[in-house]
């Protein structure tokens, strides 16, 4: 997981953003503030129930842009610019895949997402609400076996709460996914993240947390069902540059297994 630090020490607590936060922590964020990314991200057995494909997926580029655009708001562009599937098996596929898909690998754009994140009710270390909204842009060609080239919109509720040394955040919404092989079809699920974030001394930093999204009707559409992560996290500051790694693994519907992440990122300007 690349990190997007508030990457000056910290002096009004540990709260930062990250790269590979699951829950943006915003309440430190100025306007004016620009953070850029890169990271390289593998998860083994990932599932695409769409094209009936499975393998390990590697994810080069993993881009995060976070642009603050107020005191306490702030936008974001993230997403992996290339994926790689090496794939380990091909059960029957619900679209027309590209003949060369049956090669052993297939690759493809990444979806990318632009999310609004925003705090405006509370104190900076205490608990404090807002709100977190996102799209995730059709980006992905479905004919590539990789993504189901769909347009997706989640609304939640963020939260923020910490003192010095730790914090927790978190948001908890609605996801409005699009069907990928149903017209006029869409699937409301709950989408879900949390992450508590500690700071033990200096620019070390450790974060744990979880994300995912869970259906809520009986008879799921392809394409959209259940998944969920948890994810361990260590950061590294030196000057204005921060590198990070990090473990995951999938517990829910079709997430792959173990996920491993690693990335560098930079405070390109801070605002006053």
């Amino acid at each position: 997981m690349v990190v997007l630090a508030s990457l000056v020490a910290p002096k009004t607590g540990v709260a930062q953003l990250s790269r590979g936060s699951l829950a943006q922590p915003v309440g430190d964020v100025r306007r004016g503030d620009v953070f850029l990314g890169l990271g390289l991200r593998h998860e083994s057995n990932a599932r695409f129930p769409l094209s009936g494909l499975a393998g390990d997926l590697t994810s080069y580029a993993d881009l995060r842009v976070a642009v603050g655009i107020g005191d306490r708001a702030l936008f974001e562009v993230r997403g992996p610019v290339q994926q790689v599937l090496s794939i380990d098996t091909a059960g029957p596929s619900s679209v027309p895949l590209r003949p060369d898909v049956s090669d052993g690998t297939t690759s493809d754009a990444g979806d990318f997402e632009l999310a609004f994140s925003f705090l405006p009710v509370g104190s900076r270390q205490g608990l404090s609400f807002g709100g977190h909204v996102f799209v995730k842009l059709p980006n992905t060609n479905e004919t590539r076996g990789i993504g189901p080239n769909t347009t997706d919109v989640t609304i939640a509720t963020l939260w923020s709460w910490g003192a010095r040394r730790w914090r927790a955040t978190g948001w908890l919404g609605v996801g409005i996914l699009e069907a990928p092989t149903q017209a006029f079809e869409q699937n409301d699920v709950v989408a879900y993240a949390v992450e508590w974030l500690w700071n033990p001394v200096g620019r070390t930093r450790l974060a744990f947390g979880a994300k995912g999204r869970a259906s809520t009707r009986g008879t799921v559409p392809l394409g959209t069902e259940d998944l969920g992560e948890v994810r361990a996290r260590a950061e590294w500051g030196a000057g204005s540059t921060v590198f990070d790694l990090a473990i995951g693994h999938g517990y829910a519907g079709n997430s792959g297994d173990w996920i491993v992440e690693a990335g560098v990122s930079w405070l390109l300007a801070r605002g006053q």
